[in-house]
């Protein structure tokens, strides 16, 4: 793994990057992958990092998109994946994917939760009793907000009428004593929001009538900044929303290929990292970057976007108990399970 300095002498020289054997030779391994447009996979894009013994090609797309085109056709030999998917295939014992430890997509989800003012929700422990609109059960971030609303504000999910925009993509078994229902055709979690239907939403993308500015809509927790700082200052957890998997068919047949890939995801991030500390030139549309990142780095530490079995291990762990509780898988996974340890070997 390279060091910051080497891996900005790279961003500043490509005929570096080609003496330390970044760039591709023809006869290599192709491998046909997709992510997200990120900052931190950008550089395999690019071709300024390429993966050792690797031919690499590089679709960029929606992560819902990616996930459906994987898991129905295993389209991808690598891709972005969603844990929530991840954890059901490898709890059902029969995953075509094996997990890469590198996690493209993080978030604090406190954000998502929003309620229409006349169900008079005060408080987060007010959502108990409630009709709550999600976009589907069992999706990463929807199994995240849950499992932390039930852990800190008591959110029992059997008291709850759930509503849910679209079925879940795999077949899970509700917990006991849950109810559910899909909305009806040409229904919209964000009309249903607006108009009272449901109480309260969980939602990932910030719904049409908040955007707008709609006074009968507004976020449970007001100030989600400071609750999500508060949630990572007590429990170290900084959510994972997305692995990386790799093929089971390619992995077995090409044994490196997993290790190339995670250090070439590990490089591609940290070239993002140094950028991000370039005042020069700003790499991202805030105009206060270079304050945004120091109080990052402050909060965070240096590293702040660890990939890595052992530097996430309680947070993969938690999300492996909020997947049992919900649902998606019959048992909690040992992140061992999730991500061989091996395949990095």
């Amino acid at each position: 793994m390279r060091s910051i300095d080497e891996c900005w002498r790279m961003v500043s020289d490509p005929n570096l990057a080609r003496e330390v054997g970044l760039k591709v030779q023809m006869d290599e391994l192709a491998l046909h992958t997709a992510f997200g447009d990120y900052d931190r996979v950008a550089a395999l894009r690019t071709g300024s990092v390429v993966p050792r013994g690797v031919k690499l090609s590089v679709e960029t797309l929606s992560p819902s998109e990616i996930f459906l085109r994987m898991c129905e056709s295993l389209e991808f030999d690598v891709s972005e994946m969603s844990m929530g998917a991840h954890s059901y295939l490898c709890g059902a014992g029969e995953s075509p994917f094996l997990g890469i430890p590198a996690f493209p997509s993080r978030a604090f989800r406190h954000a998502m939760v929003y309620a229409n003012v006349e169900a008079r929700i005060d408080a987060p422990e007010d959502l108990n009793g409630k009709r709550i609109a999600i976009p589907e059960w069992g999706m990463t971030a929807v199994v995240w907000i849950v499992g932390i609303l039930a852990d800190e504000h008591g959110l029992d999910i059997r008291s709850v009428d759930w509503v849910a925009e679209r079925k879940s993509r795999v077949p899970i078994e509700l917990p006991d004593g849950m109810r559910m229902r899909l909305i009806g055709p040409g229904e919209r979690l964000n009309d249903l929001l607006e108009s009272g239907a449901v109480d309260a939403a969980l939602a990932h993308h910030v719904p049409d009538c908040f955007e707008s500015g709609s006074p009968r809509i507004e976020r449970v927790f007001a100030h989600y900044d400071a609750v999500e700082r508060n949630y990572f200052h007590r429990t170290g957890l900084h959510p994972i929303m997305h692995c990386v998997v790799v093929r089971r068919d390619i992995q077995e047949r090409h044994p490196w290929v997993a290790r190339s890939m995670f250090d070439a995801l590990c490089d591609a991030r940290r070239l993002a990292m140094v950028r991000l500390r370039d005042t020069g030139a700003f790499s991202a549309m805030l105009p206060f970057l270079p304050a945004v990142v120091d109080e990052t780095r402050e909060l965070f530490g240096d590293d702040f976007w660890p990939y890595g079995l052992e530097s996430n291990r309680a947070v993969l762990e938690q999300f492996a108990e909020y997947a049992f509780q919900q649902g998606l898988t019959s048992r909690p996974l040992t992140i061992e399970e999730l991500f061989p340890p091996n395949l990095l070997v």
